[in-house]
């Protein structure tokens, strides 16, 4: 292959990659689909009544500490606590985000060319750089991606740990989660190639179709 067909294949591959206001809006289609359906499932395990009153003690704590009539740590401790059990409340949501997640985000787009809902409405599609698109390469995608490692964390730390150690570890990983996320973001419009940390980590890229 001479200099001049070379070019003309990178330009072609450029060119080929999904636009990032592509990749984002799929991504916030595909967030809205798991987060309804996992909540339609989980609704019969959550206690609204307990929720309702939890929000209540959260915005009373709040409005105690703004008028000084509680201390910074007596404030914590009592945040922390709400958050806890806003999190037991909720655990089957995330239970059932993390199940309806790695069947939407892995199996669906391995036996759908490539692509979510989201993914085909915005007409946008995974593909393998190695070859085949393959079990592995989504299932540490879908880990990276789409936050079910987080919430898979959350459930592990929710049943074995301190409310204390669970409040800590679940915002120190969400803080690297976010910062992976915000660090993808700046590669998919700064990077040539238009590849995020987990493209470029388990070998896949996100092509628009013609």
């Amino acid at each position: 292959m001479n200099k001049k067909d070379d070019n003309l294949e990178k330009k072609e591959e450029i060119t080929d990659k999904a636009f990032l206001s592509q990749r984002l809006l799929a991504f916030l289609i595909d967030v809205f689909i798991v987060s309804l359906l996992s909540s339609i499932l989980a609704y019969p395990f959550v206690d609204s009544k307990k929720l309702d009153s939890l929000e209540k003690d959260y915005i009373e704590i709040m409005e105690k500490f703004e008028k000084e009539d509680v201390q910074m740590n007596e404030y914590v401790a009592e945040f922390i606590n709400i958050e806890y059990a806003i999190a037991r409340n909720n655990g089957f949501v995330t239970i059932f985000g993390v199940l309806l997640g790695l069947v939407y985000y892995v199996v669906v787009p391995l036996y759908n060319n490539g692509q979510t809902i989201g993914k085909k409405l915005l007409r946008i599609r995974v593909i393998s750089t190695d070859g085949e698109l393959s079990t592995n390469q989504m299932v540490f995608r879908a880990f990276l991606a789409n936050s079910i490692l987080l919430d898979l964390l959350s459930v592990l730390f929710l049943t074995f740990a301190s409310r204390t150690s669970y409040f800590y570890c679940v915002g120190l990983f969400s803080m690297i989660q976010y910062t992976i996320m915000i660090v993808s973001f700046f590669m998919i419009i700064c990077g040539r190639d238009g590849l995020a940390i987990h493209d470029r980590l388990v070998h896949t890229k996100v092509i628009r179709l013609k």
